[in-house]
């Protein structure tokens, strides 16, 4: 009943463009940023939450035996590259709308940590009514401390050309960001900030930053992603 209940919340906040404040965690910032671009007529293509932190290579250790047992059919993807080793888990029964999925990346250096990385990415707006902010806290707390970085994206498309700069004003007005610094290339544009509206941030040269802004236009369309604390690849 509370997932029902918060989906309908969530349609609400995305069909009126109003930004819920009140709401606290990842998916209320992904619902900040999906409500932004309903205002300024952007269609939410996709969103990814990924989380990641260092441990120990013991840690990792136990961690894949804790992972193996927590996924009912596990999909284990073992890679070797030149400077790491990358185990990668998922679990083929899982809602197909929203795919999860754990990573572990250990370095050559047998004396370096190993990167733990959580990623959950849906595909469209209805992908978002279906994440669960107490399932995905509940993750947190299973295999993250507290130490744990949590980064959000939300990519988007207008189907034109369209004034990036301006809708970059907007933003930095609706959600009090100071840019901190302009990229522009070939018709690729990064702006990042920081904001008081997210808790997290990472340093940059001598500051902080918590957002980043990132405009493509190609083939009459533009393509607009918004991240904290940034716009995170995938792995």
């Amino acid at each position: 009943m509370k997932s029902v209940f918060a989906g309908i919340i969530a349609l609400l906040i995305i069909g009126t463009g109003a930004y819920p404040q009140e709401m606290t965690g990842a998916q209320a910032t992904l619902m900040q940023f999906a409500s932004f671009a309903a205002d300024k007529q952007l269609e939410v293509n996709g969103w990814t939450i990924t989380m990641k932190e260092k441990i120990t290579r013991n840690e990792a250790d136990r961690m894949k035996q804790k992972l193996q047992k927590y996924f009912n059919d596990p999909v284990i993807i073992n890679e070797t590259t030149m400077n790491a080793e990358k185990y990668t888990i998922s679990d083929s029964q899982k809602n197909k709308d929203i795919a999860e999925t754990y990573s572990m990346i250990f370095p050559e250096n047998k004396l370096s940590d190993v990167e733990m990385v959580y990623t959950v990415e849906g595909q469209g707006k209805p992908s978002l009514n279906k994440l669960n902010q107490k399932e995905l806290n509940e993750e947190t707390r299973r295999f993250f401390s507290k130490n744990v970085t949590i980064f959000t994206c939300i990519k988007t498309t207008y189907n034109g050309i369209i004034d990036d700069v301006l809708v970059y004003e907007k933003f930095e007005k609706a959600f009090d960001v100071v840019t901190i610094d302009v990229i522009d290339e070939n018709g690729w544009t990064s702006r990042t900030g920081y904001t008081k509206e997210w808790d997290q941030s990472i340093p940059t040269k001598d500051r902080l930053m918590n957002s980043q802004f990132a405009t493509r236009t190609l083939g009459g369309k533009t393509n607009i992603t918004i991240g904290t604390p940034i716009i995170t690849a995938e792995y």
